[in-house]
Formats: structure tokens, C-alpha cells, sequence
């Protein structure tokens, strides 16, 4: 439900972008304003200042909207109206009010992505989850928990990695020249320091793609073996588990990581 509210607000801003944009263009090149509908179908909610003034309307289903201008193509338009009527308008100006639209979202983009940048996105760190079993993770001797500081090609000087992002990038672009890289570690708390040589030659040119942190052993970020929701009447919740609490071993075997916990359960069922 959640999911569903969030797609109909952003829908529903999108749109309100979109023809406030046709709007605004046809008030400033003199053409009158019939309607601004936000949705089509049923009307349920209606404000209209004068008679004279345009309508402004919701309607029930909320996947699109319109906007309607006075043109003799959909009726008679009085004699002392048609310089108002938007097909009487000259090329260019017909030509702004319809592209006015989607520049109105362009620009909308726009904004959205320099604020974003400007306030910052929080992305992951890349502290690395289990290396899967005979990758080149495993073999560099990488573990759970272990957080790149930096990285160097053999070709290059060390360079910061922030995030699993910057680490992905600079994977895939050693994995493309078929080079090693040197990562700089810490454990995922900041403290202690060493270095080890991912050697991505053996990655063959056809493996690097989407999948090609899963293929190297990079594949499962940390997160921390503490449980989130705990399904009612599940057997967890019976055996007296709650949202919140932190594994710290299964069958006496202590855990570091999620992702093991998970692969631990999936091996006992």
C-alpha cells in the first residue's frame, strides 16, 4: 500500500509539472484556459474563481491530465474571443505551449538532480560482505567485514573509494584491462589497517557486466546479522525471536554477517 501511495504522489507531482508547464505558456502567449484537469474520468473536486476564470479540477483517476484551451476545432468560439483561441495563435507560439510540457519536467530533472547533488545522497560504504567461495575475493584473502579505504592500479596512484559505487567503478575498470588492483582495508569499524592484491586477470572479457561484482566474490555488501521483521505465527516468532535482536552464532558457529546467517539457515532447511 505504501508503494502505491508513494507511485500515485510522484505521478501526481510529474503531472501537475507537466501541464502547469502547458499552463503557464498559453496564459503568457494570450490563449484562455478552459480547464486544468489533474486526473480524467469522474470530477471530485472542483474551484473556479469566476465564470470568466479557468476551472481547476481532480478527478478520480489519477493517471494523467489535461489541459483544455479555447479552439473553434472544438466549438463555436465567440467573434470578440477568437484572438484567445490557441489555433489562432502564430506557429511558434503553439509550438512553445506544446513543448512546454516536457521542458516543464526537464527542468523539474534538473533541479532534482542538482539538489541531490548538492545535499548529498548517503550511499553504502563499501564494507564487503562474505567473498564467495574460490572467487578472487577469497583468493586475495578478502573476509566479511572488511571495509576499502582505497585502491590502486598497478598502473596508478591510490585513489579514495567512498563508496560501493566508487568500488564497483574501479573493479570493473581494472576487470576491462584484465589487471590487479591493490585494496587498502580496515575492519568495518575504521580500525586497523592492511593491504591485499585482487588479481582480475583471470575475469574473462564476456564477465564483465551487471553480474560482475557477484563473479569476482564482491557481490554481497555487509550488513549486520540482526533481524528485521519477524513473521507472526512463523517459526521464528515461536521460537521467541524478535525484530531487532543480533545473531551472534547458529548451531554454536558465531556469525559476522548477514549474509551468512542467511546461508546458514537456507543449508538447515
Amino acid at each position: 500500500m505504501t508503494t502505491l501511495l508513494a507511485f500515485l504522489l510522484t505521478l501526481g507531482v510529474l503531472i501537475v509539472i507537466h501541464e502547469y508547464g502547458h499552463y503557464r505558456v498559453a496564459v503568457a502567449c494570450g490563449v484562455k484556459v478552459l480547464r486544468f484537469s489533474v486526473g480524467f474520468g469522474r470530477v471530485v473536486w472542483r474551484r473556479q474563481a469566476t465564470p470568466e476564470a479557468t476551472e481547476f479540477v481532480l478527478c478520480a483517476l489519477p493517471l494523467g491530465g489535461y489541459v483544455r484551451m479555447l479552439d473553434e476545432r472544438e466549438g463555436k468560439v465567440p467573434a470578440e474571443q477568437l484572438g484567445q483561441a490557441f489555433n489562432r495563435q502564430p506557429l511558434l507560439q503553439r509550438a512553445a505551449i506544446v513543448a512546454a510540457g516536457p521542458l516543464a519536467n526537464l527542468g523539474l530533472a534538473i533541479l532534482l538532480y542538482a539538489g541531490a547533488h548538492w545535499i548529498g545522497i548517503d550511499e553504502p560504504k563499501a564494507v564487503l560482505g562474505p567473498p564467495a567461495a574460490a572467487s578472487p575475493a577469497e583468493r586475495a584473502g578478502l573476509r566479511a567485514g572488511d571495509w576499502v579505504r582505497a585502491l590502486a592500479h598497478d598502473s596508478g596512484d591510490w585513489q579514495d573509494i567512498a563508496s560501493m559505487t566508487d568500488l564497483r567503478w574501479q573493479v570493473t575498470q581494472a576487470a576491462m584491462r584484465r589487471e590487479a588492483v591493490q585494496l587498502r582495508l580496515s575492519d568495518r569499524d575504521g580500525r586497523g589497517s592492511r593491504t591485499v592484491r585482487l588479481d582480475l586477470s583471470v575475469v574473462e572479457p564476456g564477465e564483465v557486466d551487471a553480474g560482475l561484482m557477484k563473479t569476482v566474490g564482491l557481490g554481497a555488501p555487509y550488513s549486520e546479522p540482526v533481524l528485521g521483521e519477524v513473521k507472526a505465527g512463523g517459526p521464528a516468532a515461536a521460537a521467541g525471536l524478535r525484530q531487532g535482536d543480533r545473531v551472534l552464532a547458529v548451531d554454536g558457529v558465531a556469525l559476522t554477517d548477514a549474509q551468512t546467517l542467511r546461508e546458514r539457515i537456507r543449508a538447515g532447511v
